[in-house]
């Protein structure tokens, strides 16, 4: 039986880089309308990102944390720039 692989992101926003001007943000929002996700680095544990929406927090794995944002941008979600 196959397995469907997940998509994952080549450069996130966080990412360091010399063309990467969003790496030392404190978090990155993403929007679709009106639905929002926050994500931000966990300053105790650099291997996780704190994930917010208006519903629930939580903590999850950094790779996971990739996997999501690319999720979310194949459904539409932008990145916003402040």
């Amino acid at each position: 039986m196959a397995t469907r692989r997940e998509k994952y992101p080549e450069k996130c926003p966080w990412d360091g880089g010399p063309d990467q001007n969003l790496a030392k943000k404190d978090q990155w929002v993403m929007q679709n309308g009106i639905e929002t996700v926050v994500f931000s680095k966990n300053k105790l544990d650099e291997h996780y990102f704190i994930i917010k929406t208006p519903q629930n927090e939580e903590t999850i794995l950094a790779f996971r944390a990739r996997l999501l944002f690319q999720k979310l941008l194949d459904k539409g979600f932008k990145l916003q720039e402040f």
